[in-house]
């Protein structure tokens, strides 16, 4: 019991930090401004596959709000892709990948370790901030939306033959699997944060509180969406935008808070030593 409350002590102490206070804002504001460069190109690789571009566009123009939807369906409809796009959405991916490089510096500063190989820790950021946001997107495509995706597949006559199939294997699978791929992933993310090798096992704690939370907050935001939100009846087209990042503000919070977890076991490791 004295070393659980010691060990939250220390929880508290480090996450009443000024870095930790702003750092969850700051990661929400840059995984926003990614999601549409990853978006638009997790589109077009879809739309190379034995899939119609009119159907895509179909299903994306169903499920998205009007104004991001009309933009990436300008861009694999050809009407928008040229140089001006290419440029923007590389712009801002790589602008956005300075949220990843602050929890990099974070985790330095937090680990006592120096924040020395800038070349490095900017290549490093680019990785973990395209495995994070590819791990948004899957949690909206499968667990949060999966079904609803599949049948508007099914109704726009796009593998309508595998549907039903696979909407049943979805419902048994859906949750233990995004349990696997967001623990190996944010563990993976823990690991090779700060500048300096981290045994896996010091990221284990974290890595189970992030991910449970994570999932309980997209179940939570699941059911909201699909059953009590009447949101839109105030902000009209602006509260996509809002649930959205209210949604990737609780997860950045949650992933921050996971890692304060293992670098206060980590600390309590090596006092150990």
């Amino acid at each position: 019991m004295k070393r659980l409350s010691n060990f939250l002590k220390k929880c508290k102490e480090l996450i009443t930090r000024e870095e930790l206070g702003i750092l969850p804002a700051s990661l929400t504001y840059y995984f926003v401004l990614a999601i549409i460069p990853i978006l638009t190109l997790t589109v077009l690789i879809a739309s190379s596959f034995n899939i119609s571009v009119e159907r895509v566009i179909t299903i994306i123009s169903e499920m998205l709000p009007y104004k991001v939807s009309s933009f990436v369906i300008d861009i694999i409809s050809g009407r928008g892709f040229d140089t001006n796009i290419g440029i923007f959405n590389i712009t801002a991916f790589f602008v956005a990948s300075n949220g990843t490089y602050a929890i990099i510096k974070t985790a330095n500063n937090l680990y006592k370790i120096p924040n020395n190989d800038m070349i490095k820790n900017r290549i490093k950021s680019v990785i973990i901030l395209l495995n994070i946001i590819m791990l948004i997107i899957f949690m909206v495509l499968v667990p949060m939306f999966g079904e609803e995706i599949l049948q508007l597949c099914k109704s726009n006559e796009v593998i309508s033959g595998l549907t039903d199939k696979l909407i049943l294997v979805l419902n048994i699978l859906k949750w233990p699997f995004t349990f696997f791929i967001l623990f190996i992933n944010i563990k993976l993310i823990y690991t090779i944060s700060p500048s300096k090798q981290i045994m896996s096992k010091n990221t284990t704690a974290g890595a189970l509180f992030t991910t449970t939370l994570w999932i309980i907050s997209t179940i939570i935001l699941g059911y909201y969406l699909k059953y009590l939100a009447h949101y839109d009846i105030l902000y009209g087209n602006l509260s996509s935008i809002i649930i959205l990042m209210i949604w990737l503000y609780i997860l950045s919070f949650v992933f921050v808070f996971g890692m304060i977890i293992n670098i206060t076991y980590y600390n309590d490791e090596q006092t150990k030593d």
